[in-house]
């Protein structure tokens, strides 16, 4: 009777865990698809030839934001559209850093907790987007334009 239980529980666990890794990939499909897809034209069409970093930013329009270096090893960042609209490329240099961004917002707001800090683009061109929670553990979300460090929109108390 033991002998059955044991084979029942090690058949139970493989067939979950072989059930959770095929949805896990199938759930991945699109986005590395997007990934592949927006690499190919960024080294296609844009000074980069090195990838560095991708991710996804979803603003006003779908973003793939591509990280690398191009020939003269400088730092470059790429916004590829969704649609097959023109790659928007930025030198690095170019902008505030990640740390700087989060900076200004320790400044002005003391968050509580930050939950991401992404590169995106929006109709103000590239922008950094800080999600965090306040001391009352609301959410918000702070726009910080990418060239300068100003903020360019804020969604408080979610």
């Amino acid at each position: 009777m033991k002998k059955w239980i044991t084979i029942i529980l090690v058949a139970a666990v493989i067939v979950t865990g072989t059930a959770s890794v095929l949805l896990y990939k199938s759930a991945r499909g699109p986005v590395e698809k997007e990934f592949d897809q927006a690499s190919k034209r960024v080294l296609d069409e844009t000074p980069i030839r090195t990838i560095e970093k991708a991710s996804i930013y979803h603003g006003a329009k779908s973003y793939t934001v591509i990280t690398g270096k191009d020939d003269q090893n400088e730092k470059v960042v790429a916004f590829v559209p969704e649609k097959k609209e023109e790659i928007i490329v930025k030198k690095w240099a170019d902008g505030i850093s990640k740390e700087q961004a989060i900076n200004k917002l320790n400044d002005e707001k003391q968050p509580e907790e930050i939950l991401s800090v992404r590169l995106g683009h929006e109709s103000v061109g590239p922008v950094w987007e800080i999600t965090y929670l306040d001391k009352q553990k609301n959410l918000n979300y702070f726009y910080l334009l990418f060239s300068n460090g100003e903020w360019w929109k804020k969604i408080e108390n979610l």
